[in-house]
C-alpha cells in the first residue's frame, strides 16, 4: 500500500492553511484528504481531554459518515483509526499525490516522528506569519466563538501564563511561538518547505511550491481566502454556542432569524491588527523571532513591529 500522505501542510494556524488546502484540493495532480484537518498524526492530542467548550467546537463525524461508500468533504475531525485515515484518500487517482492539511501538527510533540514513520519522503509545508498578526487573528476567531471576552493584550498575557494544551485553552500566545516546533520539524524533515504568509500570495511562491511538490505549476490565490467575521458581542456568542439553552434556541430559530443575528453580532475581520499596541504585543515574541531567524538562516525584517 502506498505510504500516505505525500504532502503534509502542518500549520501554523491562522496563516493561510485553508487557502493552501483549497488550492491543493483544486490541483489536478493532488488528492486532498476528504477531512481537511484529520489531526491523525497529532497522536498526543486527546479529544477526551478537551474542555466541554472545545469539544463543542470539535464535533466528530457520526458512524453513518464512515459507513458511506464515498466520503464527503468535511473541515475537521480527530481521526485515530488508521483504516479510517486511509479512507480519506480512497478517491485518489493513480499518479496523484495525497495531501493532509492539519495545523495541529506543528503544535504536536509527536506528529513529526509519526509522520516520518508513515512516510519519510513526505513533502512538508509550513507557513509562518508575523506572530502578532497571527495571534490577533486567532484572538478575533476566539471572540467569534465566544471563547474569550477580554481585550487582546489581556488575553495574550493570560494565555502566556498557562501551560500550552490543545483543546484546553486557545493558545493565542503559544501558537505564535515558532522556534521549538520548527526545531522538531527540521530534525524530522530537514528539506521541509517553509513559507512566509506575507510572501505567500505572490505568483513566484506558488511556482516554487509546485516545483517542491513535483506537481504541475498552477497559479495560486492572490490573497487569503475565507475571511471570517469578528464578534461584536462575545458574551452573547458564548451563550448561544456553548450554553445548553443558547444552543437549543439556536437550533429552534428559523434560518432568517439566525442570519439576521449573525449580521447584527458580527462584522468583517480587519486584515491588519492596526488597532492594537503592536510594540507591546511584539515584546512577547521578539526573542522567539530571533531564534527562528537563526534556524531559517534569513532575516524576518518583513514582519513589522
Amino acid at each position: 500500500m502506498q505510504s500516505i500522505p505525500d504532502i503534509a501542510v502542518i500549520g501554523v494556524a491562522k496563516a493561510g492553511t485553508t487557502s493552501m488546502a483549497s488550492w491543493l484540493d483544486a490541483h489536478p495532480d493532488v488528492a486532498m484528504a476528504r477531512i481537511k484537518e484529520s489531526n491523525f498524526f497529532a497522536t498526543d492530542i486527546d479529544l477526551d481531554r478537551f474542555t466541554s467548550q472545545f469539544k463543542n467546537l470539535s464535533p466528530q463525524p457520526p458512524e453513518a459518515y464512515w459507513a458511506s461508500k464515498s466520503l464527503q468533504p468535511l473541515h475537521g475531525a480527530f481521526v485515530k483509526d488508521a483504516n479510517r485515515y486511509q479512507r480519506l484518500f480512497e478517491h485518489a487517482s493513480p499518479g496523484q499525490s495525497t495531501a493532509d492539511c492539519s495545523p495541529s501538527y506543528f503544535f504536536s510533540q509527536q506528529a513529526p516522528e509519526a509522520l516520518q514513520k508513515a512516510n519519510p519522503l513526505a513533502k512538508v509545508i509550513l507557513i509562518l506569519r508575523n506572530p502578532v498578526d497571527r495571534a490577533y487573528s486567532h484572538y478575533l476567531m476566539a471572540r467569534k466563538y465566544g471563547m474569550v471576552k477580554g481585550d487582546f493584550l489581556d488575553e495574550l498575557a493570560e494565555d502566556k501564563a498557562k501551560q500550552p494544551a490543545w483543546g484546553n485553552s486557545e493558545n493565542i500566545y503559544h501558537l505564535s511561538c515558532y522556534a521549538e516546533g520548527l526545531k522538531r520539524w527540521q530534525a524530522a524533515f530537514p528539506e521541509m518547505k517553509v513559507c512566509l504568509y506575507e510572501e505567500l500570495f505572490q505568483s513566484e511562491q506558488w511556482d516554487s511550491l509546485c516545483d517542491y511538490l513535483h506537481i504541475a505549476r498552477l497559479a495560486g490565490p492572490s490573497t487569503v481566502q475565507f475571511q471570517g467575521k469578528e464578534s461584536r458581542r462575545p458574551g452573547i456568542n458564548a451563550f448561544v454556542m456553548h450554553h445548553p439553552i443558547g444552543k437549543l434556541l439556536q437550533n429552534l430559530s428559523p434560518a432568517w432569524l439566525r442570519n439576521w443575528a449573525i449580521k447584527r453580532l458580527t462584522k468583517p475581520i480587519e486584515s491588519q491588527s492596526s488597532s492594537i499596541d503592536r510594540k507591546a504585543a511584539w515584546r512577547y515574541f521578539h526573542k522567539d523571532v530571533a531564534e527562528v531567524e537563526a534556524l531559517l538562516g534569513r532575516p524576518l525584517s518583513l514582519w513589522p513591529h
